[in-house]
């Protein structure tokens, strides 16, 4: 199927949206008066429903990086029904007065339609996933570009299809044309180099109105959803972290921390009893273990969780010669651990700290200062990830599987500093949504 042809199905899908979304919002407000009130609403709507799909189209949701559903995706569909949403609000001041209830309505609208135009998109890319093939060719080399072209390999559901790594742009580019014409080359994914000042200008004279750019750099974060180790510097932390704090995200997170904390803890309570018993006949020692981690700015504090190891020491720890690793099928786990550990229910204590502000609910997850001083030692900038609150979930917890080495902990650095960066309403409830479903379909460790 042509791109075309996917753009003018997708652009319809999104326009019956609209309209859906709309009957949804009457029939709501309104009950057994909807068709009365439909009348009403259709035509002042309708006038504004072009701004919604230019909005959608402002934010980029017709070009090909966005027929693949994900994180970029979600954030992108927000913003344009953000915007939207104030335009919409604003123009509907020049209709006659008492005719709609535009803060009421246009809200409820939007919040409909986000739900519609996710679910929409969503299905589509799914049937359409087989079909969406983008042919590129990087220019430059490296180990970020062998990593992209084996995460191909493994997930050709992507659709991407490397033509040709040209490791060096020559400045004869005629061939280079040449095999972007006859290979319907799309996409150019590109590694700046150094001390060459006609690169740009020999690249942009392969472009066309069909193909797209993208640097190396930001092509790694959108397709693998963290940061590539080559380029972090002191420099680009500068760049990219000017904003860490966020006032406005800290203030909406710390409050939904509360809420969260304060409500798992309630509910918590009726199960606590339960899992403190089958902790008490499975082994003995005490059922609730305290340990040191690091948090936001290398301050300790304690973390509480159930114990899942046999008691070997005072204080219940597991551990007669130190810190160390938890291993996969780790023969100090109990029986009882196993479940918890597969269900997370060990980690439901660290509400309490959630409730105190040493922890959010999302965030990277809290290390021993054991291991700090070692990694800290063996992995540049790991530090970083100590610039916001820990937590009990996070980016890294949900794309990486359960690391037990200084190498895991390296490759969870990437995923934990993407989420520095990128952090948003948006990213954390995805994070949160992902948690339930590994906690429904019982992974982990």
């Amino acid at each position: 199927m042509k791109s075309s042809t996917r753009k003018f199905i997708i652009l319809i899908g999104d326009w019956a949206g609209l309209y859906l979304s709309l009957f949804l919002m009457v029939f709501i407000r309104y009950g057994d008066l909807w068709y009365k009130n439909w009348q009403i609403h259709l035509l002042p709507f309708s006038i504004l429903f072009p701004l919604w799909i230019v909005a959608l189209y402002g934010n980029y949701l017709y070009e090909t990086r966005f027929f693949r559903f994900g994180i970029e995706t979600l954030k992108a569909i927000g913003s344009a029904i953000a915007i939207a949403l104030i335009a919409s609000i604003s123009a509907f001041y020049i209709f006659p007065p008492g005719l709609i209830y535009p803060r009421r309505n246009m809200v409820i609208f939007a919040v409909i339609y986000a739900v519609v135009l996710g679910l929409w998109r969503f299905g589509l890319y799914k049937i359409l996933k087989t079909s969406i093939k983008t042919n590129l060719i990087f220019i430059g080399s490296g180990p970020e570009i062998d990593e992209l072209e084996a995460y191909f390999k493994k997930h050709p559901h992507l659709g991407y299809n490397t033509i040709d790594v040209i490791e060096k742009l020559p400045k004869d580019i005629t061939e280079i044309r040449k095999k972007i014409n006859e290979n319907n080359i799309r996409l150019i994914v590109v590694k700046s180099p150094k001390n060459d000042e006609s690169f740009a200008e020999r690249l942009f004279s392969l472009l066309s109105k069909n193909i797209t750019a993208i640097g190396l750099e930001r092509f790694y974060e959108r397709v693998l959803y963290k940061v590539s180790p080559e380029i972090l510097t002191d420099t680009w932390f500068i760049q990219n972290l000017e904003n860490i704090n966020l006032e406005i995200y800290r203030t909406i997170k710390r409050l939904a921390d509360i809420f969260i904390a304060t409500v798992g803890l309630l509910i918590c309570a009726l199960v606590y009893p339960f899992i403190a018993l089958a902790i008490r006949l499975d082994s003995r020692g005490p059922i609730l273990f305290k340990q040191k981690r690091v948090g936001v700015n290398d301050r300790l504090f304690s973390i509480y969780k159930f114990r899942t190891m046999r008691a070997l020491m005072p204080g219940g720890s597991a551990e007669t010669s130190g810190a160390q690793w938890a291993m996969p099928n780790d023969s100090r786990i109990t029986r009882i651990g196993k479940f918890l550990r597969k269900t997370r229910m060990d980690e439901l204590p660290q509400l309490w700290n959630v409730l105190i502000g040493e922890m959010s609910f999302v965030g990277p997850r809290p290390e021993r200062p054991e291991f700090m001083k070692e990694l800290t030692k063996r992995i540049p900038y790991y530090g970083m990830r100590h610039l916001i609150r820990p937590g009990i979930t996070g980016w890294a917890q949900i794309n990486y599987e359960y690391g037990d080495s200084v190498e895991d902990a390296r490759i969870k650095l990437q995923y934990d500093i993407y989420y520095v960066r990128k952090r948003s309403i948006v990213l954390d409830i995805a994070i949160i949504l992902k948690t339930v479903k590994i906690l429904i379909t019982r992974q982990g460790q």
